[in-house]
């Protein structure tokens, strides 16, 4: 994936969010963005902690290398793997780093071209319970050289993320079925 497939994705979703969700460059310089995304979810914290894990059913193909959202998998678990697989092939996109069932995972590593890129990358979803329903909040900070010019992609990757949100949020929706 490169810089060019996030500018793209970025222009297609130009879209106003009618859905509620929040979706915004929380900070960005030449070294470092942060991106934050949350909106209130009609599931409880079980569901959209088990949700966040079945991410081959809501994930979009179009952001993977193999053009397969059915060859990723995460294991919630301190060493899980977000990885694909196809082929001989095989990606590590983000490694979880801390999982709490019900109410956060953080996971590390750079997604799309971030990871041939020297930056280092913190994914965090923290679920906060709200009776029957959750908020969600999803949270990506990466940082690096300023030789890297990420203000440049930062807006490009919150598009992408917010789709994928959008996309986990569908899924639920419909009963966690693809």
């Amino acid at each position: 994936m490169s810089r060019k497939f996030f500018v793209t994705a970025a222009v297609a979703l130009t879209a106003t969010w009618s859905s509620g969700l929040a979706a915004e460059v929380i900070s960005q310089s030449p070294g470092e963005f942060a991106i934050r995304l949350e909106q209130e979810l009609e599931q409880n914290s079980a569901s959209v902690y088990r949700g966040l894990a079945s991410l081959p059913e809501w994930w979009n193909p179009a952001h993977s290398y193999s053009g397969s959202a059915g060859n990723l998998s995460m294991e919630l678990r301190a060493g899980g793997c977000f990885c694909e697989r196809w082929d001989q092939a095989s990606v590590e996109h983000l490694r979880v780093i801390y999982a709490l069932p019900e109410r956060e995972v953080r996971l590390s590593g750079g997604l799309g071209p971030l990871q041939s890129m020297p930056v280092s990358g913190l994914m965090q979803w923290r679920i906060v319970p709200q009776g029957d329903k959750s908020l969600l909040t999803w949270e990506y900070r990466v940082w690096g050289s300023s030789a890297n010019k990420l203000d440049a992609i930062a807006e490009p990757v919150n598009s992408v993320l917010a789709e994928q949100f959008r996309a986990l949020k569908v899924y639920l929706e419909k009963g966690g079925e693809g």
